[in-house]
């Protein structure tokens, strides 16, 4: 049995069930700098604190989107200038990167939208096309009974 984690900290294996992905997921999100476990324990687990498992639900869900890895780290990035920024010029190029980003995000709402429209038509005709044959069915047993 493992020893208890220190409160408001949780093990990889308990982030990777909360979040629906697996530790080596996580591990490799850690190797490629998106991510940093909060603290280690005594013996060497990573444990993450609610912050951590914020940023790790922003990756997901950047991810899901379908931003590259090295999309979703310009994301993270930009978000740690801000919140580190000492000066007005740097607040100032984030604000741009962020809003580059907010009307790439709009550009993908826009085509999912529409992907979105277009598979409900697409569903649409393929009912008609099941009425269309159950309806066919139904002519073909009549006539074969009378």
């Amino acid at each position: 049995m493992n020893p208890p984690v220190n409160k408001g900290l949780s093990r990889i294996g308990e982030v990777a069930d909360r979040l629906g992905v697996s530790p080596r997921t996580i591990k490799y999100y850690e190797e490629i700098g998106l991510l940093t476990p909060g603290e280690r324990s005594p013996g060497g687990f990573r444990l993450y604190g609610e912050p951590d498992v914020e940023r790790l639900q922003r990756i997901l869900r950047l991810k899901d989107m379908g931003f590259s890895l090295a999309a979703i780290r310009e994301f993270v990035a930009v978000r740690a200038a801000a919140r580190e920024a000492t000066r007005e010029a740097v607040l100032i190029e984030t604000t741009e990167h962020l809003k580059a980003r907010a009307d790439e995000l709009d550009a993908r709402i826009e085509k999912l939208n529409q992907d979105l429209e277009g598979a409900r038509d697409l569903r649409q005709e393929l009912q008609r096309d099941l009425a269309l044959c159950e309806a066919r069915m139904k002519e073909l047993k009549q006539d074969n009974t009378s």
